[in-house]
Formats: structure tokens, sequence, C-alpha cells
């Protein structure tokens, strides 16, 4: 069974020894359609409609775009990076996607929201999105990919995601 298509970020987790980590900033660098380059399986996240997401490690964009044709196999969502003291601290971040109502056929579970731990680091940037793995989850309709750091620091991104017959 192949897990929800939920993306982790990119990062690779560092250890901060006794200091104190402060965010200042968080941005989204690049957004649209990206091909995973490099995933580390999947990871547990209770918060999602399968219970897992994929673990990914990197990602490449292939194309600048609000509009995603959804598509089995289609990756989609953003880069972000954080800027912070000190560089190259591990920062914990909660990832969500906001999308029309999906249902898996196999365990009747509907979801309108996709929400996964993860992790970031200082002065660096990483990708955070959504696969569709699935034929039942090529749903039109907004989706939005918001990425925060406790209450405070938030981005999002909205997706114009639209679906070919036959897709």
């Amino acid at each position: 069974m192949r897990a929800l298509s939920l993306l982790l970020v990119e990062f690779v987790m560092t250890a901060c020894h006794g200091q104190r980590t402060t965010i200042d900033d968080i941005q989204i660098v690049e957004f649209g359609t990206f091909q995973k380059t490099k995933e580390r399986g999947t990871m547990a996240a209770s918060g999602s409609i399968r219970g897992q997401a994929h673990a990914v490690l990197h990602a490449v964009l292939l194309e600048q775009t609000t509009d995603i044709q959804a598509r089995r196999g289609t990756s989609f969502g953003l880069r972000v990076s954080f800027s912070g003291n000190p560089s190259g601290a591990t920062v914990p971040i909660i990832a969500k996607c906001f999308h029309p109502k999906v249902t898996d056929p196999a365990t009747g579970r509907s979801s309108e929201v996709e929400e996964w731990p993860g992790f970031g680091v200082t002065g660096r940037s990483g990708y955070v999105g959504y696969t569709f793995d699935n034929d039942w989850e090529l749903v039109p309709g907004q989706w939005t990919i918001e990425v925060s750091v406790g209450s405070t620091f938030r981005v999002e991104k909205t997706f114009h995601v639209s679906v070919t017959p036959n897709a």
C-alpha cells in the first residue's frame, strides 16, 4: 500500500548543542511542479488520510506555476528557506495541505486537510509538497500548502488543480 503523497522537507537534520535557536523569517524560494530525486521511504503522519507521508530528501523544480494538472505521479509544492540563529540549527515545522474533500475507497476515510511534522535547518532551504499517488486523490479545486514554525512564522501557497478526464 503506497503512502499518501505528502512530502517531507528536504532538510538534513543537524544538532544544536546548548544554543537557543531564533527564527527571523521563513520565505518561499520557489513553487510549482517538482520531481522528487531522493527519498528516504515514508514516515508516520497521523494527521494525513493514510497515516503516512513520503520523506523526500531532495526535489528539483520542473516548472514554476500555480496551475497544476493532476495526474498520478505529479508532485507540486514549494521550497522554503529559514533565516535565524545559529546557522545550521534544526527547526521543527508543521506542514499542512488544505484541499477539496478526498476519500480513500479502501478505508472510507475522508479528509480536507493533511498535516505532518517535519524539520528545517536555519540557513538552508527545503521542499514541502504533495504527490498524487492514487486516482481518488485527483480532485480539482484549490489546494493550499502551508508551512509553519511555531505560531509566529508561516508561509502558504495556493495552487489551482485541474483534472483532465482519463488523466
